[in-house]
């Protein structure tokens, strides 16, 4: 079985599609952003999983203001020159990379660097779990050419299904510009300029995604006991927490919610996610020096403790540690004797690590 590589998407649709690769880190963002939302227009950002480590806050505003973000491999190597094991690597590194930013699972199409790949390379894409590579028709930005030079370049192919191929990096300083104005020649030419889950979508192709979660194995005993943990007693604590929460910049608001009546609601619902119903008696919050400092909700399935949500005001690695004590004691109460979790698992595998407990993270199935 060989993955598709696209470099067009369906030419009897009016659509074609804005893609950016790389990720600055001096250049602001927000050029891109901002031309893109004004222009009415989504774009889809091929990033590095280096770069999502390094500014997950950026990962999670693209994401935020309606575009789409996709793997461009962890450290941007010339896939056609690494073996199947470093290959295979590089798609699972930045897998973890963007579930951590953003606690959803990553999208399974993505972007070679330097459009560097050999027949092989898709044949490994396939295996590794359906994926795509995606193309299109080189802007030369990449260059650091001015804007007139990719607009020349670019508009003579500028139709139905076009997927353009620009950069979101340093060099390509004039890809702001030439972006403005390419929108407007292709809505002049009744263009709509969607992502590219549309763009698959309008050709039959279904958007995958890959998942992942750690599991830790209940330990016999406890370093040190859990402190603070309280369960949720009332609603007037619930719009206490929702109210302080928001100030916490954490990805769950910032990503799917616009008031704190909407976040207020989410918490007020129990969740239900991967087959499992959230425990509203397991909701419990964290109180520390007179104010909430954490919360966590949990489900269970079969013999498993299921963290399905949790936050904290103070983003330390100390704080997963209070956690995964509190989510300890709670499974040895109810006799339960693994714990599963789908955020932040590296950080928390690394934390189990430290402590001497046994965890794997892998696939979800």
């Amino acid at each position: 079985m060989t993955a598709e590589a696209i470099w067009k998407g369906n030419t009897d649709q009016p659509i074609c599609a804005f893609t950016f690769d790389d990720g600055p880190s001096h250049l602001p963002l927000e050029w891109w952003l901002d031309v893109l939302e004004e222009e009415e227009a989504i774009g889809t950002f091929f990033f590095t999983g280096e770069w999502i480590d390094r500014y997950p806050n950026k990962a999670r505003e693209i994401l935020s203001r309606g575009h789409v973000l996709a793997p461009h491999t962890y450290h941007h190597r010339r896939m056609a020159e690494v073996p199947k094991a470093v290959f295979l690597e590089q798609l699972k590194l930045a897998e973890l990379a963007y579930q951590d930013a953003t606690g959803l699972p990553c999208p399974t199409f993505m972007r070679f660097p330097y459009c560097s790949f050999r027949e092989e390379n898709l044949d490994w894409l396939a295996e590794w779990g359906g994926y795509r590579d995606i193309e299109g028709v080189d802007s030369g930005d990449w260059r650091g050419v001015p804007s007139e030079a990719i607009i020349a370049k670019i508009e003579p192919k500028l139709d139905k299904g076009t997927i353009v191929v620009m950069h979101s990096n340093d060099i390509a300083k004039g890809t702001p510009d030439a972006l403005r104005e390419l929108i407007r020649i292709a809505k002049q030419r009744g263009l709509r300029c969607v992502g590219i889950p549309e763009m698959l979508e309008s050709s039959g192709i279904e958007v995958g995604y890959k998942p992942w979660k750690i599991t830790i194995e209940v330990p016999s005993e406890l370093d040190y006991p859990s402190e603070s943990w309280v369960p949720l007693k009332n609603n007037d604590e619930l719009a206490a927490l929702a109210a302080q929460t928001i100030d916490w910049n954490i990805p769950q608001y910032s990503l799917q919610f616009h008031s704190e009546l909407e976040w207020l609601e989410h918490l007020e619902n129990p969740l239900q996610e991967c087959g499992v119903m959230e425990n509203r008696e397991l909701f419990h919050i964290r109180q520390f020096e007179g104010s909430y400092w954490g919360f966590a909700r949990f489900g269970v399935m079969e013999d498993t403790l299921v963290l399905l949500d949790f936050a904290a005001k103070e983003a330390q690695a100390d704080t997963l540690v209070y956690l995964l004590r509190f989510a300890v004691e709670t499974a040895k109460e109810l006799g339960l004797s693994r714990i599963e979790a789908r955020r932040d698992i590296r950080n928390m595998n690394e934390m189990c690590r430290q402590l001497g407990w046994q965890s794997e993270i892998k696939e979800e199935l």
